[in-house]
């Protein structure tokens, strides 16, 4: 008997037809590739979050002026004695804080009463002196012409003008010596803190005119931002700024009190001939160049210590176009007694 072969749509015993599979063997070759671009893809939205960031930073950085080049400042009173001689009294220590008027040190003044003194005499002298001329010159003048003659008068008026001025030089010399007395002994002329006390010692000679000591003047402090000059066209004065010290966690808060209206140029300074000195080498990458602005502090908190040349980081929030003047200036209150 013939035998049958099976049919091609037929298929062999113990196997199932694929023709109504509903997963063709293609399915899992596509799921692998899109498994394969999901990393693409991921790294495609991470470059774009980061871009976007980077763009956001970027114009918050143009937009809003800051520096980490930032000093605070003070004025400093540096003092000198007006008269030589030995101290013999320093009544402060160094970083003590003194109101005005407190006496920091005093010099010998044994040498200028003893000049006061003579100066008192010598006015005394030609007080006398002169008093005597002008009565005998009234005297003449009162005369007629048969008694004395106009020489004669001429002559004791020209004496007594002398005698007068004679009176005023030693008056003079005797308000000098008074001044130099009063010079022996000197008073803080500013309220703050004595620095620098280390260049004078009880018993030194004081020389006149050589500094003995500097005092730092406590409601003076400010802060100085030097930003780059590609930076100036966004800070105007009265704009709130922001300050952090590099020691402190506490943000202070200040505005623009001004911006430098020059820095030192180098090529404007005069050679042997009085000429402009012209540097010959021009770099052809040019660094901005870094313009000091004022920022006055509005408050500092009462932990805060304020110390010439610290370091700060200053953030300035330009005001809109629209906003003009500048707010008021608070007295700035450092933490001191």
């Amino acid at each position: 008997m013939p035998q049958t072969l099976p049919s091609p749509e037929t298929p062999p015993p113990g196997q199932q037809s694929t023709r109504d599979d509903p997963s063709p063997p293609n399915d899992s070759r596509s799921i692998e590739r899109r498994l394969r671009l999901l990393p693409v893809i991921g790294t495609f939205l991470v470059a774009t979050l980061a871009a976007g960031a980077v763009w956001i930073l970027w114009q918050d950085y143009m937009g809003t002026p800051w520096t980490r080049d930032g000093t605070v400042r003070a004025y400093v009173v540096t003092l000198a004695p007006e008269v030589s001689g030995r101290i013999t009294e320093l009544d402060v220590r160094d970083n003590q804080y003194v109101h005005v008027g407190d006496l920091l040190m005093k010099i010998d003044p044994r040498d200028y009463k003893v000049a006061v003194d003579l100066s008192k005499a010598a006015v005394d002298e030609a007080q006398a002196d002169y008093d005597n001329k002008k009565v005998q010159a009234d005297r003449r003048l009162a005369l007629s012409d048969l008694s004395t003659s106009i020489e004669a008068r001429q002559s004791y008026t020209s004496s007594a003008a002398m005698a007068l001025a004679v009176l005023e030089q030693q008056k003079a010399n005797f308000e000098r010596a008074r001044v130099n007395l009063a010079r022996t002994e000197i008073r803080s002329p500013v309220t703050g803190w004595v620095t620098n006390l280390l260049l004078a010692r009880q018993g030194d000679y004081a020389a006149t005119g050589q500094t003995a000591m500097s005092l730092v003047e406590a409601d003076s402090f400010w802060v100085d931002g030097y930003f780059e000059e590609t930076a100036l066209k966004l800070i105007h004065e009265g704009d709130p700024a922001t300050i952090w010290l590099l020691g402190y966690r506490q943000v202070l808060q200040g505005h623009v009190e001004g911006v430098a209206r020059g820095i030192v140029v180098s090529n404007a300074t005069p050679g042997k001939s009085g000429l402009a000195s012209v540097n010959p080498i021009f770099t052809w990458v040019r660094l901005a160049q870094r313009v000091p602005v004022r920022m006055h502090l509005d408050a500092v908190p009462p932990d805060v210590q304020l110390v010439v040349g610290m370091t700060a980081t200053v953030e300035i929030h330009p005001k809109p176009a629209s906003a003009s003047g500048a707010p008021p200036t608070a007295a700035v209150k450092p933490n001191h007694p």
